[in-house]
């Protein structure tokens, strides 16, 4: 984690984000602006975290071991997002490892010295609340969805993730945010392409048929022919 000193970007990435709107206390006076670089834990589980931290650029995946340190991807969020408020803020051992898959850059509250102020703000309980609740539907819907087939939770993913049915996104980051293998996310995306849903280009995937790939996302056409064949 490296910190930034200088007061007016931090300024700049509070107001740009609109994240004073999360509390009633001046968000700039207890705060700071910190950068990670791609795969650096934000937090780890197992070991407690004396910071919470407002996610303003990048993207992370939120992991759970299994007995055997086999580490399950749970959630994937992009700012902007809260991240430590379901164990930081309560001092409480976190369960779930937070690791930057891109490089990413955080407004930071350092709970040893705040905590206190933000546990009697009202205004920003509130917002831990509602952040708390939007997560456990995600991570609910996301757990739920890994007895699916990949295919299945790939065409969701490409389908919520192509702006301007242009699918560009690091397919190695994909492979960990689905859960499988980045061979086996490579076959299922030539079957996409063999299918004539999408279509390699330079800089990704174009979406040639967003109608098939709905149709792959609800179960209604298998892939698995396809890569037989």
């Amino acid at each position: 984690m490296k910190r930034e000193t200088t007061l007016s970007k931090l300024s700049a990435c509070i107001r740009d984000n609109h994240l004073q709107r999360y509390m009633e206390s001046d968000l700039l006076s207890i705060s700071e602006l910190v950068y990670f670089d791609k795969n650096e834990y934000l937090i780890q589980a197992g070991f407690p975290s004396d910071h919470l931290y407002f996610l303003v650029s990048g993207e992370v995946i939120i992991s759970s071991y299994t007995a055997t340190d086999k580490s399950t991807c749970v959630s994937y969020c992009r700012k902007p997002t809260m991240i430590g408020e379901a164990a930081s803020l309560w001092q409480m051992i976190p369960s779930r490892s937070v690791r930057a898959i891109t490089s990413c850059v955080c407004i930071a509250i350092n709970l040893n010295l705040h905590r206190q102020k933000l546990l009697h703000d009202r205004l920003f309980l509130q917002n831990v609340c509602q952040v708390l609740a939007y997560k456990l539907n995600d991570e609910n819907g996301l757990c739920g969805n890994l007895s699916e087939a990949l295919e299945i939770r790939l065409s969701r993913f490409i389908l919520s993730n192509s702006p301007g049915d242009t699918f560009a996104f690091q397919l190695t980051n994909c492979a960990d945010i689905l859960n499988t293998s980045y061979r086996h996310l490579l076959r299922m995306m030539k079957g996409f392409c063999m299918m004539g849903a999408l279509e390699k280009g330079k800089n990704g995937y174009q979406i040639l048929n967003r109608n098939l790939l709905q149709q792959i996302s609800e179960g209604a056409v298998a892939v698995n022919g396809i890569l037989e064949s």
